[in-house]
């Protein structure tokens, strides 16, 4: 009973505290906010993105900006990625788009945080928004953004796009990374999303642009995180009905595509991944059974976590448009995510590295930096 009440303690403080900083992270798509006319450089690092670029980068080509670039970095690219940029050029006939092509990787750096780098470094306007190549964004995006971050006085907005598509499962265990996600960011108290990371170009350079995190998977957040201890101002938001994307296809997919970054959200200690696989266990997985096979006191107190997970997911899907029934595969949905995260930080540990799409980097080098 007495770890049956523990956990129901940990599961209120958790569900209190991500309750109450949600309230703090507006949806940007239903703000009013002022007209702008700030200039916007988009940079986009793109890597074998041949099945979504045109469709993606097209739609911030026809974002409603007076003054805007997009810069999309070919990085390294082996399939019809720059035949699709080609394309895009003609299509461009506001000539918005700009194309960089990399041949070779430097050593030292991650293939998308030297792409990011450069693009960055060719930027001229005052704004910068580092987002994926296969992001699509509604027409008003960037005015509604940029005018809350004037509104607001904020030198960062990071914005949590739509997710789209994909399995029922892969869409169950989204409801469930979607939860934890926020909460990390609220209690972390910095954010950072690779989709869509805007900030002024500025600040970029005082928190020492891409050049500082040059080995980091998670470079969105370490930027995020860098930015708000130089004491610039920072606000995470919700992207739904602006910004989209289809992370992934199903969960084999979600698996493969987390093994760069999950170890790296532990910075590389063993000691966390297992501290953090027994602790999730116990709160994400352990409920659901304890609730049918003590018919106790301690089965009620089960119960009453179960409830707040209900809470939890009936909230969300007020956000999100995501069942709120999803809670009933909360616990395969953590088994997901902790077999994800054992299984990076093996990987890595077997191969004595991350590999990412065709480069290992040493795991020596980036835990030095981590």
């Amino acid at each position: 009973m007495w770890a049956a009440l523990a956990t129901l303690i940990i599961v209120l403080f958790i569900a209190i505290q991500w309750f109450v900083g949600l309230q703090k992270i507006p949806l940007l798509v239903k703000e009013t906010v002022p007209d702008s006319k700030e200039s916007v450089s988009i940079v986009v690092a793109a890597r074998n993105e041949e099945k979504r670029i045109f469709s993606a980068v097209k739609t911030m080509l026809d974002l409603h900006a007076e003054q805007l670039e997009v810069i999309v970095v070919n990085d390294r690219s082996t399939d019809r990625t720059a035949d699709e940029l080609r394309r895009l050029q003609e299509y461009d006939d506001k000539a918005r788009l700009r194309v960089i092509h990399i041949e070779s990787l430097p050593d030292g750096w991650l293939g998308k945080n030297h792409a990011l780098y450069r693009g960055a470094a060719a930027a001229s306007n005052k704004w910068l928004l580092f987002t994926d190549a296969d992001i699509y964004f509604q027409p008003p995006t960037l005015q509604k953004a940029v005018g809350w971050c004037l509104e607001h006085q904020l030198d960062h907005l990071a914005l949590i796009p739509e997710n789209r598509g994909g399995t029922s499962m892969y869409r169950a265990f989204h409801s469930y990374w979607s939860i934890i996600g926020i909460w990390n960011f609220i209690q972390l108290k910095h954010a950072g999303i690779g989709a869509f990371n805007m900030m002024k170009k500025s600040v970029y350079e005082a928190c020492g642009t891409h050049r500082s995190l040059r080995t980091a998977p998670d470079d969105d957040l370490k930027l995020g995180k860098r930015l708000v201890r130089l004491g610039f101002r920072q606000q995470l938001g919700l992207g739904s009905g602006l910004v989209s994307v289809q992370w992934y296809e199903s969960i084999p997919e979600t698996v493969q595509g987390l093994e760069k970054n999950l170890f790296a959200f532990m910075r590389y200690y063993f000691s966390a991944v297992f501290f953090f696989t027994v602790l999730l266990a116990f709160l994400h997985i352990v409920p659901f059974i304890g609730v049918f096979t003590i018919p106790s006191a301690a089965g009620y107190i089960w119960g009453s976590v179960l409830a707040v997970y209900v809470f939890m997911y009936a909230w969300n899907s007020r956000l999100t448009g995501e069942p709120a029934l999803h809670v009933l595969a909360m616990p395969a949905a953590a088994a997901v995510f902790l077999y994800s995260l054992n299984r990076s930080a093996y990987k890595t540990w077997r191969r004595g590295g991350v590999e990412w799409r065709g480069t290992v980097y040493p795991l020596s080098e980036l835990k030095r930096k981590s």
